[in-house]
């Protein structure tokens, strides 16, 4: 496995609003982050704004790798994050499964993730997780 991607995984074992002070050991200074919530974040200092305001309320948030496949330039990362935030499920945690494309020389140069935003989201909203879960019975008929 390549060096980047190794220090990659570690980091986001137990990825915290104080790691993000290290993002710079891994990320580009001028990375590119992607992500199903819409955003493109261009450049270190933004990808550490962005972390640390997705981080602001969270109570945990840990990411189990369980897939690694790459080369010299790039590499797809399967993971399990679990999470727990006071205004969703209760506060009980949440897992969303996802996986990143990364690309990288000596550091990540774009990240994109893929997950379902749904089941990280909207399925633990009261009045959502009633229609989503509706609907989900309609399309299974």
């Amino acid at each position: 496995m390549n060096t980047i991607i190794e220090k990659l995984c570690l980091y986001y074992k137990e990825f915290s609003q104080e790691s993000i002070a290290g993002l710079g050991e891994i990320y580009h200074h001028e990375t590119v982050f992607e992500d199903p919530i819409g955003k493109k974040i261009e450049g270190l200092n933004h990808l550490k704004r962005h972390f640390s305001q997705m981080m602001s309320n969270v109570t945990y948030c840990r990411f189990e790798i369980t897939e690694v496949v790459s080369d010299d330039s790039q590499g797809f990362i399967s993971w399990t994050m679990k999470f727990a935030h006071p205004k969703l499920n209760n506060h009980q945690e949440i897992m969303v499964l996802g996986v990143s494309q990364v690309k990288f020389s000596d550091r990540i140069t774009y990240q994109r993730d893929y997950f379902d935003l749904g089941s990280m989201f909207y399925e633990h909203v009261p009045i959502l997780k009633k229609v989503i879960s509706m609907l989900k019975k309609r399309l299974a008929a």
